[in-house]
């Protein structure tokens, strides 16, 4: 590591400044000026001219007056003793100077008032260190241009090789030469004053401590490195000393923010790596840590082109591409964010897009996204595998993927229809996919019903996965309703150890999770088990809102009621309904899916009351004359019985906020269970609320959709009274003890198809 510059003609990194008012480097410079192989460049005089114009801004001077004034100015200051001589060693040039204080004045003018001269003052006390000098190169340079700090502390022990100068500025004369060097001479030349630091041999966890607090501790810490173990030292270390950091990713002009400084026990990377062992990143090779890679970007912020590349290293490519666009992009970007976190303007931490492709809208054709169609047994279903979503780092064991499946088929799904595919595919990633044979139903509108059973599937995924040590990245897919692929699942690296994941205590409770009916006395819930609940959902930033009182639930048991007499007297309402129940044990195990009547905790009149549901032309006798109001009690009993009514809402209406409401409903659900709170969904009037003001071909009659809209009305003003939220699925929690039975599951074998 080379700190402070010193005099030698064979000296490569640092410009020799010389004093021409001190005696031996007057010598100096006299030598080098006799020497013939040295290019002397004095431009002083256009200097100095600079200066004069910048103490009389408002004056226009003619070439007349400003030369009249550059004389009248070295009569005052000699000119072979003012400023100073600059030696780049490099070059073999010897170029006349202003001094350092009005070099930078002249430097900067033109930064004024964007960057205000107090500004100016402030950024020249200012320390940052950069990690990396390929992206980090056209980063330092910004900043030196700039001036938006007083000095840089850089770090690389790389060369540059040829296939470097697609994005490094520099030239085939400096091959082989380090990459430090290369941008540690360039800042020289635009400005010898800024203080530079070199670990010409990169960060270590030897010099580390040095490079972040030697001589004054940085203001602002730079990570454009490769070696994922450095890139977790660099935020431990800044997370150690309360430093900022950022980085610029080179593909959708992606900037990550993390404010240490401010949130000093702020998780790394956000949290997206959880805990992460450095010893287990050091000498990957290059397919590996685009794996990694990939956790701490997340596979949904690539571009269409850099998911295509990444398919190809280790094939054609040997690592990940970067443009020079991209590079000289995030240079810009960083440097401007830097500039303001540096003078103290509000900075948050987080991860922001300067996106040219989506910001300039082309008249081009959009890449599409190429799949490969994978024929799937049950019938005629088709799924379509993306071709470029990124192998798996690690492939699961047959043993590992059956109990993985079986794991993630546990989650619950309206009727136990459980409408989802599993494809593991050649490149070990495992693939969601709606079977919409099996789910299509009045009450899974546009598939939303599904969609709350496939979010609750991948956080089964999520919490079996963390406890069986095995890092994963979730992609979802989903961009519309009724799309077949939901998400696909990757299979980063394989640990010797469970991974600490956020609610991952849940995975105990997965198994015990079930839907219980029972209606026992009313027992309300202590105000920390409201706020629990309630805080699962606002950890996602979803509204949930709950009724408690007696006189709401008899409210609400009207409208419930109600709207359970509208599913019934709708056609495929009925036939759905009759259809998902297994009227006896034996269908029961014989289907694996479907409603158990013994779940249905029936006595024996209502049991036999429900049987009449199997004859259609009852209920169209109902429906004909709008009755069948004694088909409400089991309704009203379910209500009354509840400790309290939840309902989850979103804030749009969109398959992403179904997804994540079947999340966070499975981490209700599972928490309940584990303190032996019953759980029960409710929500049949949701989605018939959806799909009759949504749809004009309903189904319902006139004067039904009139009933519908009038118990809507009641509704909201018991929830969402604003009606400003989106309503996704509604649910009781009570005390009903052990359910006389629990649903069964499918078998893997006939949920999974696997591709060899």
């Amino acid at each position: 590591m080379l700190t402070t510059p010193s005099y030698s003609l064979s000296d490569q990194v640092y410009p020799v400044i010389l004093n021409p008012r001190n005696r031996d480097d007057q010598e100096k410079i006299v030598d080098l000026k006799n020497n013939p192989q040295i290019q002397v460049i004095n431009q002083i005089n256009s200097q100095v001219g600079d200066l004069i114009k910048s103490r009389h801004p408002a004056k226009t001077f003619s070439k007349e007056e400003l030369k009249a004034e550059i004389e009248s100015f070295f009569e005052e200051n000699p000119k072979e003793s003012y400023g100073n001589w600059v030696y780049y060693p490099w070059k073999y040039a010897l170029v006349h100077l202003l001094p350092e204080e009005e070099f930078i004045r002249v430097r900067t003018l033109r930064n004024n008032y964007k960057i205000t001269p107090q500004e100016q003052k402030e950024l020249a006390k200012k320390k940052v260190g950069i990690v990396g000098l390929s992206v980090g190169q056209s980063i330092a340079l910004a900043m030196a241009l700039e001036r938006s700090c007083g000095e840089m502390r850089l770090a690389d022990f790389d060369h540059l090789e040829l296939s470097n100068l697609n994005r490094l500025k520099a030239g085939v004369t400096s091959l082989g030469v380090e990459k430090i060097v290369i941008a540690a001479r360039e800042i020289a030349e635009i400005d010898p004053y800024l203080k530079l630091t070199l670990f010409r041999d990169g960060i270590t966890e030897e010099n580390i401590d040095s490079f972040f607090s030697d001589q004054g501790g940085l203001d602002l810490i730079i990570d454009e490195c490769d070696s994922l173990d450095i890139k977790i030292l660099l935020r431990k270390t800044a997370q150690k000393y309360k430093i900022p950091l950022m980085m610029d990713t080179s593909d959708r002009g992606m900037l990550d923010i993390e404010r240490f400084d401010l949130e000093p026990e702020r998780p790394i990377f956000h949290g997206y790596l959880g805990d992460i062992n450095l010893n287990t990143l050091k000498n990957l090779t290059n397919k590996q840590k685009v794996a990694i890679g990939l956790k701490m970007t997340g596979v949904d912020t690539l571009s269409p082109r850099m998911k295509a590349s990444l398919l190809e290293v280790g094939q054609t490519i040997s690592s990940w591409p970067q443009l020079a666009s991209a590079v000289f992009l995030g240079g810009a970007s960083v440097a401007h964010v830097a500039r303001k976190l540096l003078v103290g303007e509000p900075v948050d931490s987080g991860r922001f897009f300067v996106d040219l492709d989506e910001i300039i809208k082309l008249d081009l054709p959009e890449i599409q996204e190429e799949r490969e169609v994978v024929p799937v047994k049950n019938g005629d279903f088709l799924g379509s595998i993306p071709k470029n979503i990124i192998p798996s780092g690690y492939v699961l064991n047959k043993e590992e993927l059956n109990g993985l499946v079986e794991f993630a088929n546990l989650a619950p799904s309206g009727g136990n229809i459980q409408p989802w595919i599993w494809v593991f595919d050649q490149n070990g990633v495992l693939h969601l996919f709606h079977d919409k044979e099996r789910s299509h139903s009045m009450l899974d509108y546009k598939g939303t019903g599904s969609l709350i059973a496939f979010g609750a599937a991948l956080e089964n995924i999520r919490l079996h996965c963390a406890k069986s040590g095995i890092e994963i990245e979730i992609i979802e897919h989903i961009q519309d309703f009724e799309e077949d692929l939901i998400a696909s699942i990757r299979f980063i690296v394989k640990h010797n150890q469970k991974i600490k994941v956020h609610n991952g205590e849940l995975v105990d409770g997965v198994a015990i999770r079930c839907t219980n009916r029972k209606n026992a006395s009313k027992v309300d819930l202590t105000p920390e088990q409201i706020q629990l609940f309630h805080g699962y959902a606002l950890a996602e930033g979803m509204p949930m809102e709950h009724i408690s009182v007696k006189s709401d639930l008899e409210k609400l048991s009207g409208i419930i009621g109600g709207m359970d007499r509208m599913r019934l007297f709708h056609d495929q309402g009925l036939k759905d309904f009759i259809n998902e129940v297994r009227w006896n044990d034996k269908e029961a195990r014989e289907s694996r899916d479907g409603i158990d009547i013994a779940t249905l905790e029936l006595s024996g009149a209502e049991r036999a009351a429900m049987g009449l549901l199997k004859d259609p032309r009852t209920v169209r006798f109902f429906r004909k004359f709008l009755m069948g109001y004694g088909l409400t009690k089991i309704s009203h009993d379910t209500i009354m019985s509840s400790s309290a009514m939840f309902l989850l809402q979103g804030k749009e209406f969109t398959p992403q906020e179904y997804l994540k409401a079947g999340k966070v409903l499975q981490r209700i659900w599972i928490k309940a269970n584990m303190m032996e709170i019953s759980f029960q969904p409710v929500t049949a009037a949701m989605f018939i609320f959806h799909q009759t003001l949504r749809e004009k071909d309903h189904g319902f009659t006139e004067e039904e959709v009139s009933m519908i809209k009038k118990y809507k009305a009641e509704f909201n003003t018991l929830f969402n009274r604003e009606k400003s939220n989106e309503e996704l699925f509604m649910f009781r929690l009570n005390f009903g003890g052990e359910p006389s039975m629990r649903s069964y599951r499918r078998e893997v074998e006939d949920t999974l198809i696997t591709i060899d």
